[in-house]
């Protein structure tokens, strides 16, 4: 797939990117992390998997407010994504805004209920009952 840059990345090398800006951030690169994740960004504009991943980096870094927005850009480019709302109910959760965590982690489950990211939010759900 050629980018809006003119250049060509097959899925398996996204895929090796994306892991190599997780292990970046898994071990507290979280700079290399997010420019990992940038690249991926300017190969593949249209999806919101690298902008779900840089506001992971960011909150793993306890910048939840730069999190949350990283989160929302996600959801602008897919607002169907279950990825992005299950980490932005995890972070307003955090955050300890509890009705609108409890809004998008719904969502997440409403969109993804079998999956990763609907379990994910389950789970965090279940603590806010």
């Amino acid at each position: 797939m050629t980018s809006r840059l003119g250049v060509e990345a097959s899925q398996e090398e996204i895929i090796f990117l994306m892991e190599a800006g997780f292990i970046y951030r898994d071990a507290g690169k979280y700079q290399e992390a997010r420019d990992v994740f940038r690249g991926v960004m300017a190969l593949r504009p249209d999806s919101e998997i690298p902008q779900v991943a840089i506001g992971t980096t960011l909150f793993v870094e306890g910048k939840l407010d730069e999190a949350i927005t990283a989160y929302q850009a996600a959801l602008e480019k897919q607002p169907e994504s279950a990825y992005a709302y299950a980490h932005l109910g995890e972070a307003l959760f955090m955050k300890k805004e509890f009705d609108t965590a409890r809004e998008n982690l719904s969502r997440a489950v409403e969109l993804d209920p079998e999956g990763d990211y609907g379990r994910m939010a389950q789970s965090i759900l279940e603590v806010l009952v």
